[in-house]
C-alpha cells in the first residue's frame, strides 16, 4: 500500500494554507477525511461531505464550537435547532433584501467617495484604498460605532481571527484586543440605555425578547463580536481577491464593462469572485456520535473542519475549477463560500450589495484595471481566512 501524502501536517499552521491547492487537490482525492495528529481534529475537503456535515447538526452540532479546540461561545453560530432559529431571528431582520434596499443607496455612495480618492492617481491598493474600508464603514455604521473608531474595529477584527485558529494562537494581544472590545461594547450598551430612540442593530438586540426573555448580558456581548468579524471580513476578502483576478484577465473585465447593467451577469461575476477567494478556510462541527465518512470513524466528541476553498475547487461540482470564469453558471455550479444549510451565513445579502456596488461602481469609472509592476500583492497568513493584505492595483480613468 502506497503511503499518504500529508501525514503530520499541523492544519491549523497559517503558513499551511498560504498556497494550499496542490495539498487540497492530493487529499480530496486521496485522503478526503484526514486526520490532524498536531491538533486531534479532523478535515473535510469533497464538496458533497461537507454538504452532508452542514445539513446534518443531529450528528454534526455547532454547540461545541467551530474553531478548533476552542469553547463555544453563546453567540447563534454555536447553536442549533429552536436555539438557533429564535437568536438567529432577532439579528436576522437587518440582513434581508428590504433591508439592504434601505441602505443600497448609502453603500454606492460610500463605494463612490472611496474610487473618487484614487481613480485619478492611476494606482491603489486593492486593500487598503477600498476592500477593507467599505465593509468596516457599513457594518460599523450598522452597529452605530463612532468613525473614529473604525480603524480600531480593523485592528479588533484582525486580532480575533489569529485567535481563532485555534487555542496556541490566543495570545495576549488576543486577550488585550477582547479586553478593549468588552469596554467598547460596555460603553456603548449604557449610551443606548440612556438613548433608547437609536435604531442600530445593538439597541435591536438589547430590546429584542426570546419567550419572553431579552438577551442575557454575554449572548449580546458576543452576539456582537461574530457580526464585526463577519461583516468585516467577507467582504474585504471578496473584494481585494476578486480584483486581483480581474486585473489579470482584462478580456473578462472588457466583458463586464460591455454588460455593465446587465443584472445577471454582474450577479454572476459577484458569485464568481466569492467562489474564487472563499474568504473562510472553515468552520467546525463536532460529532454528536461515533460516525462514518469514507471509511473513517468520527468519534463522538471529536471535531471536523469543513475545508470550503477545497470545496469549491472540487472538480465532481466545478468545471475547470482552477478557471477564474465571471460567466461560471452560479446555479450549475453553486459555491459554498457562505456556508450550508440552517448555518448559512447571515450577511449573504450584505456581502452581495457591498460587492455588486464596488464592482459596477469600478466598471463605470474605470476603463482599464492590471497589476501594478512591482508592487505588493501580499496574502494574509492564516488558517481561519484567505485574503490579502495589500495588492496594488493600475487602472485608468473611464
Amino acid at each position: 500500500m502506497t503511503e499518504l501524502k500529508y501525514r503530520g501536517v499541523d492544519m491549523c499552521a497559517p503558513e499551511t494554507h498560504d498556497v494550499p491547492w496542490e495539498m487540497y487537490d492530493y487529499l480530496r482525492e486521496n485522503d478526503p477525511i484526514y486526520w490532524d495528529e498536531h491538533n486531534e481534529v479532523w478535515y473535510a475537503f469533497r464538496y458533497d461531505d461537507i454538504i452532508e456535515i452542514a445539513r446534518d447538526p443531529a450528528t454534526f452540532c455547532s454547540t461545541q464550537g467551530n474553531r478548533p479546540n476552542l469553547p463555544p461561545d453563546p453567540s447563534m453560530i454555536h447553536q442549533d435547532g429552536d436555539s438557533h432559529s429564535k437568536q438567529r431571528g432577532l439579528v436576522a431582520k437587518g440582513f434581508t433584501p428590504r433591508a439592504m434596499r434601505e441602505i443600497e443607496e448609502h453603500c454606492y455612495e460610500i463605494v463612490a467617495e472611496l474610487i473618487n480618492g484614487f481613480v485619478g492617481k492611476g494606482k491603489f491598493d486593492g486593500v487598503e484604498d477600498l476592500a477593507a474600508l467599505l465593509p468596516v464603514r457599513l457594518i460599523g455604521e450598522m452597529l452605530g460605532v463612532p468613525a473614529e473608531k473604525h480603524d480600531t474595529m480593523r485592528r479588533w477584527v484582525a486580532t480575533f481571527i489569529d485567535g481563532g485558529m485555534g487555542p496556541q494562537y490566543v495570545t495576549d494581544a488576543v486577550n488585550d484586543a477582547f479586553g478593549e472590545f468588552c469596554e467598547h461594547h460596555a460603553e456603548m450598551v449604557a449610551e443606548r440605555e440612556d438613548n433608547p430612540e437609536d435604531s442600530d442593530l445593538l439597541l435591536r438586540w438589547m430590546h429584542a425578547e426570546i419567550d419572553g426573555q431579552k438577551l442575557e448580558e454575554e449572548q449580546l456581548l458576543f452576539e456582537h463580536v461574530l457580526l464585526l468579524v463577519g461583516g468585516a471580513e467577507t467582504t474585504r476578502n471578496a473584494i481585494a481577491g476578486g480584483l486581483e483576478m480581474l486585473a489579470k484577465n482584462p478580456d473578462q473585465w472588457a466583458y463586464l464593462r460591455a454588460n455593465v447593467d446587465d443584472e445577471k451577469v454582474i450577479a454572476g461575476a459577484i458569485e464568481e469572485m466569492i467562489r474564487w477567494v472563499t474568504p473562510f478556510n472553515n468552520m467546525f462541527r463536532t460529532a454528536t456520535r461515533d460516525v462514518e465518512l469514507r471509511g473513517k470513524t468520527i468519534k463522538e466528541g471529536q471535531m471536523i473542519a469543513m475545508q470550503y476553498p477545497s470545496a469549491n475547487r472540487d472538480p465532481s461540482m466545478f468545471k475547470e475549477p482552477y478557471k477564474f470564469d465571471v460567466k461560471r453558471d452560479p446555479k450549475e455550479e453553486k459555491h459554498i463560500s457562505f456556508g450550508f444549510g440552517s448555518h448559512f451565513c447571515l450577511g449573504a445579502n450584505l456581502a452581495r450589495l457591498e460587492l455588486r456596488a464596488t464592482l459596477t461602481t469600478l466598471l463605470r469609472k474605470i476603463e482599464t484595471l492590471g497589476i501594478a509592476p512591482g508592487g505588493r500583492n501580499e496574502i494574509m497568513s492564516s488558517s481561519f481566512i484567505r485574503g490579502h493584505k495589500h495588492i496594488d492595483l493600475v487602472c485608468t480613468a473611464a
